[in-house]
């Protein structure tokens, strides 16, 4: 007999594994593309959330992270963007967002009388960047700095319809021999958003439609239509286009919820992963049974067969033009039993 070979992958530990009860709160993982993952936004890095905000329906989360305003800093533009992220809430947009968070729909100004009051002309909003820029800190005191990145992405729920049949997604902690597992509600890649980009943007096209009536003269009266609703079938609402229209409906008509943001070196954060992430009562936990031997989970684990979900069965011969095929595979066989009772 041929020696045993040593096991090349050694059992080094063993965790009793415990499932947490479902929580009331929801458990989400961000992710960050983006940033290295040894330079977190956390405090002990100089890159702390100020503000977190959440479209459960809709499903969009944002997080805006406060800039360093002393060192590698655009003064000018900090302020230019942040007069256009005021504008912009002043004007047409009260929530500041842009793109799918906030339903892809254009932006416009509420009334020409308010759009006339808070939309400076390009020399006098000059004149208040060189004012602020010689009392910098004075300015950024009164939040007129665009100061802050925000970073956002749309909330992939592993409880959808889209979901089924994907793996669970659990968060573990570890305490000594046991880890203890808590599902995650659902995953959410964090990007950087430029909201400020699109304020600005839609600043000029206002002024330019403002200098545009100008010249044009006053507006006539409005006059009214009468609009018809059109019914949808159930046909008509399983299509892919009216999900669309229904999930950016929804994100447009959806205001966002204000989070708190906790440090995950604050007290609480350690409170909350010790009463949350973990089972109180271990000795009392129940112990869960499997219904699957081993080779039912090789067999539920694996590709299916055609011919059998369990073991492969021999090929059955083929005629052709009535000549006999011989099967390999019964040929090998026999060939190999005529060797084993010759070496009897």
């Amino acid at each position: 007999m041929s020696p045993v070979k040593a096991e090349d992958d050694p059992v080094t530990a063993e965790y009793d594994v415990y499932l947490t009860p479902e929580l009331q709160e929801h458990i989400y993982l961000l992710q960050y593309p983006n940033r290295p993952r040894n330079r977190p936004y956390s405090k002990a890095f100089g890159a702390t959330p100020q503000e977190m905000r959440i479209k459960p329906t809709a499903g969009y989360m944002e997080v805006d992270v406060k800039l360093n305003t002393e060192q590698n800093f655009n003064k000018y533009m900090g302020l230019k963007w942040g007069d256009a992220n005021r504008a912009s809430r002043d004007l047409h947009n009260i929530s500041g967002t842009y793109g799918p968070a906030a339903g892809l729909q254009p932006a416009k100004a509420r009334t020409m009388a308010n759009s006339r009051a808070a939309l400076k002309d390009k020399s006098d909003r000059e004149l208040d960047f060189e004012n602020d820029l010689a009392n910098f800190h004075q300015a950024e005191a009164e939040r007129k700095i665009h100061a802050s990145q925000t970073l956002g992405g749309q909330i992939i729920r592993h409880d959808g319809d889209a979901e089924v049949g994907k793996p669970y997604y659990f968060v573990g902690a570890f305490q000594g021999d046991q880890l203890h597992l808590s599902k995650l509600t659902g995953t959410v890649q964090m990007r950087p958003h430029f909201h400020h980009l699109d304020a600005e943007e839609q600043r000029g096209r206002i002024a330019a439609s403002r200098a545009q009536a100008d010249a044009a003269g006053p507006v006539p009266e409005p006059v009214a239509h009468t609009l018809r609703q059109r019914q949808m079938d159930k046909e008509d609402q399983s299509t892919i286009e009216y999900r669309m229209k229904k999930m950016l409906y929804e994100a447009q008509h959806e205001p966002w919820i204000k989070m708190d943001y906790v440090d995950e070196e604050d007290e609480e954060a350690y409170d909350a992963f010790e009463d949350k992430l973990k089972v109180r009562d271990v000795a009392g936990a129940p112990t869960l049974k499997s219904e699957m031997d081993n080779d039912a989970f090789l067999d539920a684990i694996s590709t299916p067969r055609h011919d059998s979900p369990t073991r492969r069965r021999k090929r059955q011969p083929k005629k052709n033009n009535n000549k006999e095929t011989i099967n390999l595979e019964d040929e090998d066989e026999m060939e190999a039993e005529a060797t084993a009772e010759g070496g009897v």
